[in-house]
């Protein structure tokens, strides 16, 4: 075996360890201390593990953005001394020669470093130069996936491992060749980066090859300056046009960034609002016309409760065989996942819950809608949660609804002519509409609301002070009456009621 990769799997089995010491460790000093551990064993990993230290920065833990995020913003990069013979040797001609100035304190990524050069007309560039040795630390990386099987209980019976494997390794293909990321990066400014609201750096084709890619060198605010400096006007609009942009590179483009955390985005004030700056094209999700009506249509029939779920699932990949037990929770699921299509206000992602929704609608079952997936939308699903995390963290309430119906308009037509699997399938029927709340004193009707059935996951903010004291009074355990209508699949029916000798509190759904 050779040494360096001796060495790494010495890295993953220290990694292992200090991974379990900052997951279950219960006092808060030694978890900070534990995950910083890890945050700097990652870093000089660099490859996969890094990557996988960037995701986890970008998070709406604080604790995992104070841990992990120097790995997006400030990793150790490699001296120049080890980095300048890379370029002499792929240009051919000593470096000095060609631009006024090189920056020799680069900025480190994981699988290279940018280097900021001024030509001696003025512009500025950014050089991105490989790690050497990264492309075959990344393929040990790859076979350490192996290792994912074993803490999941192994899935070899139902995981596609091998499928994520390859889809993992095409996309870093284009990651490991900066001639395919270059030819990417043009690409995308010719397809989602015409959007007035985005800018694309200019690639030099000239100066690029296969471990340089070099290209024009546009600044902004990070989104740490964001977050701390720009007003919340200023932060509401960034949000609306980050959404809107996101939809349009999905449904007119087909092209989706798929390695958006704060390391790869700038963000420009401009008379003419905010901007977003990209960086790093070596990630870019594809999708096909046929998918992309198809999930169109799916989100549509979704908040129109429609069409049942199961058939959309299946022509986008999911496999039908673990689905198909799953059946009478997929409205319900559906729904969740797509709550902020399905509403008709502002939306605000914080409040989502997503995560501990899904865990108690699908109970022990969740595992199987999880591996039932196709590999390939792991970067559409890795692309819409860098646009909810930017969501949350500027606090951008946005109408979902009105940036989807400007492609459900355009592609209407082309929609109906889907022709989709048929599946005898449970509908969008079994779930309530509604939630219902009303109050009654001696008899006589005092209040009634009606709200969407979502709403009864915050079911708390729309009863009285009055109701919620009785509540707890009487020792309801509010959250385990809303955890109940998720287990059983948001259906109608009744969800408590409260009575004493003149007052009446009924709530259910229909």
């Amino acid at each position: 075996m050779p040494v360096e990769t001796i060495r790494r799997t010495w890295n993953y089995a220290q990694l292992a360890k200090d991974s379990a010491k900052a997951r279950w460790t219960h006092d808060a000093q030694a978890k900070r201390a534990a995950q910083k551990m890890v945050a700097q064993r990652l870093g000089k990993m660099r490859g996969l593990p890094q990557k996988v230290g960037q995701m986890m920065a970008f998070s709406a833990d604080a604790s995992k953005q104070e841990a992990f995020g120097d790995l997006y913003e400030s990793a150790d990069p490699l001296p120049w001394s080890t980095m300048r013979p890379i370029l002499a040797a792929a240009w051919d001609v000593d470096p000095d020669t060609l631009f006024n100035e090189v920056d020799p304190h680069g900025k480190a990524a994981s699988l290279g470093q940018v280097h900021a050069a001024t030509l001696p007309d003025g512009r500025k560039l950014a050089i991105k130069i490989q790690y050497p040795g990264i492309h075959d630390a990344v393929m040990s990386d790859l076979a350490a996936l192996g290792w994912l099987s074993k803490p999941l209980g192994d899935l070899s019976g139902g995981f596609d491992l091998e499928g994520y494997r390859h889809t993992i390794l095409e996309g870093l293909k284009t990651e490991l060749d900066y001639r395919l990321e270059a030819s990417s990066q043009a690409a995308f400014a010719a397809g989602p980066g015409q959007n007035p609201w985005v800018m694309v750096p200019e690639v030099d084709q000239e100066l690029s090859c296969e471990n340089v890619l070099v290209s024009q060198w546009i600044d902004g605010d990070s989104w740490q300056n964001v977050q701390a400096s720009w007003s919340s006007q200023e932060k509401a609009e960034l949000g609306r046009r980050l959404l809107f942009w996101f939809l349009e590179s999905l449904f007119e483009h087909g092209q989706l960034h798929a390695d958006m955390h704060p390391g790869n985005v700038r963000f420009v004030r401009t008379a003419d609002g905010p901007k977003i700056v990209l960086y790093d094209f070596g990630s870019v999700y594809h999708m096909s016309q046929q998918e992309r009506l198809t999930l169109l249509r799916f989100i549509q029939a979704t908040r129109d409760q429609s069409e049942a779920p199961l058939p959309y699932l299946v022509a986008l990949g999911f496999r039908q065989d673990l689905l198909e037990p799953l059946d009478s929770r997929l409205p319900a699921l559906c729904r969740v996942l797509l709550e902020p299509f399905c509403v008709d206000h502002p939306y605000d992602t914080r409040q989502w819950q997503l995560s501990e929704r899904l865990n108690d609608l699908l109970g022990n079952e969740r595992m199987n809608f999880r591996i039932a997936g196709p590999p390939q939308l792991i970067y559409l699903l890795r692309s819409f949660h860098a646009m909810i995390t930017y969501l949350s963290g500027l606090d951008a309430k946005v109408l979902w609804c009105r940036g989807l119906q400007t492609h459900v308009a355009k592609y209407r037509q082309a929609m109906g002519l889907l022709k989709l699997p048929t599946l005898a399938t449970v509908d969008y029927q079994t779930l309530a509409r509604h939630l219902k709340v009303q109050v009654l004193r001696d008899g006589q009707l005092k209040a009634s609301v009606t709200l969407a059935a979502a709403a009864i996951d915050r079911l708390e903010n729309f009863l009285d002070d009055e109701t919620l004291e009785r509540i707890g009074q009487e020792r309801i355990d509010l959250t385990e009456i809303v955890r109940d209508v998720r287990r059983q699949g948001y259906v109608p029916g009744n969800v408590f009621e409260l009575k004493d000798p003149h007052r009446e509190v009924k709530v259910w759904l229909e």
